[in-house]
């Protein structure tokens, strides 16, 4: 994006988080924005508005992420969302987009302190993994970003959330693994790392290789796709790695870009 292009995003973004009354400095909103950049598969974008609309989409959505859920306001925020979505998508993509990030968005407010995510969170990694394909937004991710790539194949793939469900162990094992620290510091449960003993280095090692084999077979069966859907996938799971170990967001425990929003 040109320099102009990125003050656009960060004051829609701003704009969306306003009725919230969040004030977000850039530095953060950068920081949130870096994963789009890193993990959008660019040589396959066709739609710059739709990648706008990603950006802003992304970006905002992580602010309620890092929210404290009292100050959640649904009210207020889904008609910011809905508006971002109007604006930069096609009508019939702008649906798709919106009831991907209202699901992210109540999914993530009804489960904060649920005995449902106690269970699914403690139980196995099947069931850890089942529940992470909302939690960690990527349903909601394929269904704002096919609009970017104009592609029926990757489209079909995105909306029945087959796509999702073929990459949430990839990003959720990256995303455990980089945000223990803090997660653990701030007590919360939604990592999969909680279902061994990291103290216990044989318990872990056992546990972590597991996981690797997990993302070693759907990165083989993500594969078998066309051609471009395999592109865009395996784009995903690298630019998040990529992401995931550059950014501030994974620097520390807790910093300037990743605290808790009170």
């Amino acid at each position: 994006m040109s320099d102009a292009e990125l003050r656009e995003v960060m004051d829609t973004c701003n704009r969306a988080v306003a009725p919230l009354g969040k004030d977000v400095s850039d530095k953060r909103w950068i920081s949130y924005m870096d994963v789009v950049r890193w993990s959008q598969s660019a040589r396959h974008i066709k739609d710059m508005e739709a990648f706008k609309a990603v950006c802003v989409l992304n970006c905002v959505t992580f602010v309620w992420d890092d929210m404290d859920p009292a100050l959640h306001r649904f009210d207020l925020f889904l008609p910011q969302v809905s508006a971002v979505c109007e604006r930069y998508y096609a009508p019939q993509d702008a649906a798709f987009a919106y009831e991907g990030a209202r699901a992210f968005i109540t999914s993530d407010h009804m489960f904060r302190d649920s005995p449902i995510k106690k269970t699914l969170c403690s139980t196995s990694p099947e069931q850890y993994f089942r529940f992470r394909v909302t939690d960690v937004g990527v349903d909601f991710w394929m269904k704002m970003s096919y609009p970017i790539y104009r592609h029926a194949e990757f489209t079909e793939h995105a909306k029945t959330g087959l796509a999702a469900r073929m990459t949430t162990r990839g990003l959720a094992i990256v995303n455990d693994f980089y945000s223990y620290e803090r997660e653990n510091a701030l007590g919360q449960i939604t990592n999969c790392f909680e279902l061994c003993d990291v103290d216990d280095d044989k318990d872990f090692e056992r546990f972590f290789e597991e996981r690797l084999k997990d993302m070693t077979e759907d990165i083989e069966c993500v594969k078998a796709f066309d051609e471009t859907t395999a592109d865009i996938l395996l784009d995903l799971l690298r630019g998040n790695f990529v992401w995931t170990t550059r950014d501030r967001r994974y620097k520390a425990a807790v910093n300037d870009v990743n605290s808790f929003i009170r």
